[in-house]
């Protein structure tokens, strides 16, 4: 259940690429019981002198997510940390979605934008797969939409904090 006063936010955290990194942040949001939503995660950006990220989405005030900030901070294997509100133009998200038909341009608009579309396979009996891209709140809006149709059959998608 979602509390009034909740927002969406995006923590990208840069770790150091070693077993109980992702352990150790999610056992953070666990002991403050805040619930993650999504999570992505991948070794060595070797041009960026990085190890890892860890990019994760949840859901709670601004006061709850100030205490998360600072200790993920704390955490020994967590090098930096950037956060962002949900809707920040600084977001992207991409999807993989399987379509019942073959999505047109109309499809694929959001309220101030067009999404990425690019269709990556059709399968004559399970359908069609696309990969959308944009920001969060344009694709969030046009999977419902697609959803509510009934085209989109199935989604995997991921956040990305630039």
């Amino acid at each position: 259940m979602t509390e009034p006063n909740n927002q969406h936010w995006v923590f990208r955290a840069h770790v150091v690429d070693r077993a109980g990194a992702l352990t150790s942040i999610a056992s953070a949001f666990s002991n403050e019981g805040i619930s993650i939503d999504t999570v992505v995660g991948h070794g060595s950006e070797q041009r960026a002198g990085v190890d890892g990220s860890v990019v994760l989405t949840f859901c709670c005030s601004e006061a709850e997510k100030d205490v998360m900030v600072r200790k993920v901070k704390r955490l020994s294997k967590v090098r930096s940390l950037q956060e962002h509100p949900y809707d920040s133009q600084k977001l992207r998200k991409a999807a993989v979605v399987r379509t019942t038909r073959r999505l047109r341009p109309r499809d694929v608009a959001g309220e101030d934008a067009f999404l990425t579309c690019e269709q990556v396979d059709k399968d004559r009996t399970r359908g069609w797969t696309y990969l959308l891209a944009g920001s969060p709140r344009e694709l969030d809006q046009v999977l419902s939409r697609l959803g509510q149709e009934g085209i989109v059959t199935d989604v995997v998608y991921s956040i990305v904090g630039l």
